[in-house]
């Protein structure tokens, strides 16, 4: 099998739906022929914040000499993405072996009645990221969850320690409509005597969830913000000179990152760090800062200095575009083109009053998705301003230019990473 022929093969098991359950996949995973007993899983979490989190984790125990997989989704621009070992994609002619290994386990487990059905899509690429870990003897394996955590696959792993970023209003369908149910889907990843570390906010529900839920299994329970626990920043030109105050020690890094919600990715980073040092670990603060420093994540708020300039975000429910309207003010943005389209179970029309003040041009699109909101839909949210439907990607960036402003391209991740490719040319960041 090629690369060419697995992701034919994924695209032919993506037809076939999803499920959220976890009888098929830890039948799987327990019959593998692989040994994931060495590697130290870290389980993420969250509504938001979760894949940035996941990233500086994996930058600084990189930068502490740990081999360090991470396991992230969605993808931006290919779906390699999805699998690194210290910050590198997965090759392709490794992913094609590792997804050929996966397709040839399924298959035997099914002619022998061990599992029920084959993989989902999502499944097929943990497996695949599994053995490709495996094979290259990774010391830690930062594994982002999917969707909620209760029932993710990811869920079948043993991790030495569970993150929960925060927790708001996405996928309420599935996950629950108020902030409780929502926060005891994701508590799921929570394991019988494994710390878990909060980055909600206190005094919440959601963070009331989720720590009950924690003593109910015995977990040590770690909140990266309380009255212990504080971050605080001054904003520079160029990144946030930060200080992150924890019930035992002081950390002073800069984030590079845009947006000040990325002061908190990275210090509930460092409280996981900091946890993981009092269990045996030895990670060090200058790989901790450097680690910080040196991380970045493509399409959150991601700024190119093409034309009168592009700021890109995968922004793509409230929190999200909250976060990203944050930027817009501080940064004193203002008359921007916008470029948007959403997901049709997405809340666009709370995202829509965060980006209104900074906007003043309006082009409407559709992410390429069978979810997407038809962009005449979406066009008739924006009362007070005209709008510009084009749903060819490539025309819409062109229409844009023509405007000569700043260019703000958000509202999804399928549609920032189809325009993101627009706008490099299509370059890669991992290969």
């Amino acid at each position: 099998m090629n690369f060419k022929e697995a992701l034919y093969y994924l695209e032919q098991v993506r037809e076939k739906g999803t499920k959220l359950a976890l009888d098929n996949i830890q039948r799987i995973i327990d019959n593998l022929p692989i040994s994931l007993d060495k590697i130290h899983f870290i389980q993420v979490a969250g509504t938001n914040g979760k894949g940035s989190t996941s990233h500086y984790l994996t930058s600084i125990l990189n930068k502490s000499g740990y081999k360090t997989g991470m396991f992230t989704s969605p993808h931006l621009q290919d779906l390699r993405e999805r699998i690194t070992i210290n910050k590198e994609w997965i090759s392709e002619q490794d992913f094609a072996d590792s997804i050929l290994k996966v397709k040839e386990v399924s298959e035997k487990l099914l002619k022998n009645k061990i599992i029920e059905e084959t993989p989902t899509y999502f499944e097929h690429m943990l497996l695949t990221s599994l053995f490709y870990f495996f094979k290259h003897q990774v010391d830690f394996a930062v594994m982002e969850v999917g969707l909620g955590g209760r029932l993710d696959a990811t869920s079948t792993l043993s991790p030495v320690i569970t993150i929960i970023t925060n927790i708001s209003y996405d996928h309420t369908k599935t996950l629950g409509k108020s902030l409780a149910l929502i926060a005891a889907e994701k508590a799921g990843i929570i394991k019988n005597g494994i710390p878990v570390i909060c980055g909600c906010r206190t005094n919440t529900a959601a963070n009331r969830t989720v720590k009950k839920i924690a003593e109910e299994k015995a977990a040590p329970f770690f909140n990266s913000f309380d009255k212990k626990n504080s971050v605080s920043f001054t904003q520079k030109n160029e990144y946030y000179d930060s200080t992150y105050l924890s019930d035992s020690g002081k950390y002073q890094f800069r984030v590079f990152m845009n947006g000040n919600h990325q002061v908190s990715n990275a210090a509930t980073a460092i409280k996981t760090i900091e946890v993981l040092n009092n269990r045996g670990f030895d990670i060090s603060s200058p790989a901790i800062i450097s680690g910080i420093e040196q991380n970045s994540v493509p399409g959150r708020i991601e700024t190119f200095n093409i034309k009168n300039g592009i700021i890109l975000d995968g922004g793509h429910n409230e929190e999200s575009i909250k976060a990203l309207s944050g930027y817009l003010k501080e940064k004193k943005k203002k008359d921007l083109t916008l470029i948007f389209g959403v997901l049709r179970d997405k809340k666009y029309r709370k995202m829509i009053k965060y980006l209104e003040p900074y906007i003043q041009n309006i082009i409407i699109t559709e992410p390429v998705s069978p979810r997407a909101l038809p962009a005449e839909k979406l066009a008739k949210e924006f009362k007070e301003k005209k709008t510009y439907i084009q749903k060819n990607l490539k025309l819409a960036l062109e229409e844009a230019y023509r405007f000569k402003n700043e260019i703000l391209i958000t509202g999804s991740l399928y549609l920032a990473g189809e325009m993101r490719a627009l706008v490099t040319g299509g370059i890669n960041d991992g290969s």
